[in-house]
């Protein structure tokens, strides 16, 4: 039986396993897949343990960035945005890849949300931001401005941003998720200047699957989505890599996507 695993500090919130198991019943694989926590101080004996025995894995928040020193190499994505969220082993080669591109991507397409000729702004800088900004770009976004709590140069900080706002949010932030401190990025006097000037809102947190953000896009009345999507898509292309695919049969994607649902028993009404 093969054998896969997510690894991450928290993972009480993922719900990787019943993705990943969603796909094995839909194409016969026999195969298990695992959520491993790792304290950053367990991390190395961890991974290395996963190179070992497994025949891939997944990478979330905070070792996107960290796990890169222990793989053999990277692919042109993740050697880019600097972020690995898949590797693959094959003949005692790991490989890092980053399949969050292609998943933002993808929620985008699927709720219609068009960033092309449009200002872009992505809350939050870490691994995942990355893949936003370039998938924004990709889509033909006039700009993308990124917006941390510790602004770099050529960045904003949360202060400047109802200011300069319009047209695309993103929330690339833990910001909503389920054990997570922080029930929103912006604060309600930030939301009542931002919302009246943008074009969408997209959230990368799929659990739960409406934000406090989603929900004050959705009662604005703007088009918006959640992470589920991305993080189907995602894995559906992780998947791709570790079975060996050119490519998914047709409909696999949407096929797991509404087995999670039921199998969680989510409500995707707002």
């Amino acid at each position: 039986m093969k054998r896969y695993a997510l690894i991450g500090e928290h993972l009480g919130h993922s719900w990787s396993r019943e993705i990943h198991e969603a796909f094995f019943r839909l194409m016969g694989i026999e195969a298990r897949y695992d959520l491993t926590e790792l304290a950053p101080e367990t991390l190395e004996d961890g991974v290395r343990r996963l190179l070992a025995e497994a025949d891939g894995f997944n990478v979330t928040i905070p070792y996107k960035r960290r796990v890169m020193p222990f793989l053999s190499a990277l692919d042109d994505t993740a050697r880019t945005l600097g972020a690995v969220n898949t590797v693959v082993l094959v003949d005692g080669s790991a490989t890092g890849f980053n399949t969050d591109l292609y998943g933002f991507m993808e929620m985008l397409r699927r709720a219609g949300i068009d960033p092309a000729g449009q200002p872009c702004f992505i809350l939050g800088t870490g691994g995942v931001s990355g893949a936003a900004r370039a998938g924004l770009l990709a889509m033909g976004a006039s700009s993308v401005m990124l917006v941390s709590r510790h602004p770099a140069a050529g960045q904003l900080s949360y202060a400047e941003l109802p200011e300069r706002f319009s047209g695309v949010l993103v929330n690339a932030t833990p910001a909503g998720m389920l054990h997570f401190p922080d029930a929103c990025p912006l604060s309600d006097d930030a939301l009542r200047q931002i919302l009246p000037r943008a074009a969408a809102v997209a959230d990368i947190v799929a659990n739960p699957l409406e934000t406090p953000l989603l929900k004050s896009a959705g009662e604005a009345g703007l088009p918006c989505c959640g992470g589920l999507t991305m993080l189907v898509a995602q894995a559906m292309e992780a998947e791709r890599l570790w079975q060996g695919l050119t490519k998914l049969p047709d409909g696999l994607t949407d096929a797991v996507l509404q087995e999670v649902i039921q199998t969680l028993g989510l409500n995707t009404g707002r």
